[in-house]
């Protein structure tokens, strides 16, 4: 019932020992316990429903005993979904609405444990990155906290982000090696020096994600939602001094946290407004004027919505004239704000072709083709340039 990074990635689950439940969601469980416990005959062969109803509604009560005492993990065992419609059927809609409740509750992330998974998508990003080549020729190397190199060595860091400097290394062993008593070892890890690099400048970052139905149905959700972790978390602990701007896009676009993303039910929704997702960034490049504007997008189609001037959306299958035309003219505003905008296209069919083809027309914009396993190394990398 809750996000598991064990569903996306495999390997170690970040969330195998978690936080324990949400006051809203024990409450929501100790509701449905009072609601069994009052189900008509319910010790007896005259409960209503099937025998395999009573089995599922006899499991049903001993997990939420443990979860009420603080098994978090214990919901993991049960389909929510079925469940749902037992009880519906069952016990009236109360309590399937209830079970709704305490799985919304429960299907948000601690603080603690967000930070667990944003570490870890981060250093799967990184793995990733380290020793392969980009497209086009551009190296994944480690996270440099730095911009142009200075040319001026310096000690290594605990951090070890910083790129190698081989002559000032081997220079600093040689000079040590020189010194009476010294010989015995030919590198030290005090000899090793990296490359230094001018402070980098500031930057407010705008990543803008597709949640149209299709990210789910191409199985791309999942590596968009590890990337936008993954970047959260290189913001929060190697670059402070950015300002780095969530948005998801549908039918219309909101401003999201990392954990909003996290606990986003996917629901079928038809539209890809873009034209509001890159207001919202123009927004927060005003917000942050000072901070060099950069916008991500990651999409899997072409806009098919956009905003009327009620502030509803407008919604057409295949897009309209109008939702291309006010698409392109506020990529162009936000263009006119300084902005680089690189695009992250998860598909390729003939009207995401002719889409790339219109936007790849104007100064400041790059698109970049990248499948689920790319996505994550080639949005860091940009963000990194």
């Amino acid at each position: 019932m809750r996000f598991r990074y064990r569903a996306y990635m495999g390997g170690p689950d970040p969330l195998a020992e978690p936080d324990p439940p949400p006051d809203e969601a024990v409450a929501a469980a100790r509701e449905l316990l009072a609601l069994l416990a009052s189900a008509p005959g319910r010790d007896s062969a005259t409960t209503p429903g099937t025998p395999e109803d009573r089995l599922e509604l006899a499991a049903l009560e001993k997990v939420l005993y443990r979860y009420a005492d603080g098994d978090r993990a214990s919901l993991g065992e049960l389909d929510a979904t079925a469940l749902g419609r037992v009880l519906g059927r069952l016990l009236g809609r109360e309590a399937g609405e209830v079970l709704a409740r305490l799985d919304r509750a429960d299907h948000g992330l601690s603080p603690r444990e967000l930070r667990r998974l944003g570490e870890v998508a981060l250093r799967d990003v990184e793995a990733s990155r380290r020793g392969s080549t980009g497209r086009g020729g551009a190296h994944r190397g480690g996270t440099a906290p730095g911009g142009e190199p200075t040319g001026v060595p310096l000690p290594r860091g605990e951090d070890g982000d910083r790129p190698l400097d081989a002559v000032a290394t081997v220079r600093e062993a040689a000079l040590r090696r020189a010194r009476p008593g010294e010989r015995d070892v030919a590198l030290r890890a005090e000899d090793v020096r990296v490359a230094g690099t001018e402070p980098s400048e500031a930057a407010a970052v705008s990543l803008l994600v597709d949640l149209s139905h299709s990210m789910v149905s191409r199985s791309l959700h999942e590596a968009a939602t590890r990337t936008a972790l993954a970047l959260h978390t290189l913001v929060a602990t190697h670059r402070p001094e950015d300002r780095l701007h969530l948005v998801g896009f549908g039918e219309q676009a909101l401003e999201l946290t990392p954990g909003d993303l996290v606990a986003h039910d996917w629901r079928r929704v038809p539209g890809t407004n873009l034209h509001h997702a890159l207001r919202l960034a123009r927004a927060h490049m005003r917000r942050h004027g000072g901070l060099r504007p950069q916008v991500l997008v990651v999409t899997d189609g072409e806009p098919t919505a956009h905003l009327g001037e009620d502030g509803d959306a407008r919604f057409s299958w295949p897009p309209s004239p109008r939702t291309v035309e006010l698409t392109v003219a506020e990529l162009d505003a936000v263009l006119r704000e300084g902005a680089e905008v690189t695009f992250f296209l998860l598909a390729d069919d003939p009207r995401l072709r002719a889409f790339q083809a219109l936007v790849e027309r104007r100064r400041g914009v790059r698109v970049v083709h990248a499948d689920a396993e790319e996505l994550g190394p080639l949005v860091v990398d940009r963000y990194l340039r």
